[in-house]
């Protein structure tokens, strides 16, 4: 084996258990997550979905915003002054699509039908 191919296989190891471990993390944080998961945090952020929270629900909220899969958006609706959660496509040239019917009459409304969104999404993975 040359100097390059071990280089390349040490290198591939290396990047194997880097994602090994934050497969791990992810998983192990996702339980966490699950376990503070009540009504209490999710009327906490009904009542004020921006700025300061307490320690579990701003850890949540750093989870979601980190590790959406799908990563989803606010866009006003002109046409009605409504508030709708989109998907972003992730892909340059291909515009978002609707994520959701539903319409939210202001914005602080639809952060909270995005957060509620994203933690069915949390409880079914």
């Amino acid at each position: 084996m040359t100097r390059m191919e071990a280089f390349e296989a040490e290198t591939t190891a290396l990047q194997d258990r880097d994602v090994l471990v934050e497969d791990r993390f992810n998983r192990m944080q996702r339980l966490y997550l699950k376990s503070v998961l009540s009504d209490e945090l999710i009327k906490e952020h009904r009542r004020q979905p921006l700025g300061q929270h307490s320690e579990p629900l701003a850890r949540l909220l750093m989870h979601l915003q980190r590790s959406a899969a799908n990563r989803y958006a606010l866009k006003k609706d002109t046409n009605d002054d409504k508030y709708r959660i989109i998907r972003l496509s992730r892909i340059r040239g291909v515009p978002p699509e609707l994520a959701d019917v539903a319409a939210f009459n202001t914005v602080e409304e639809a952060y909270h039908g995005l957060f509620i969104k994203q933690i069915k999404e949390l409880l079914e993975s």
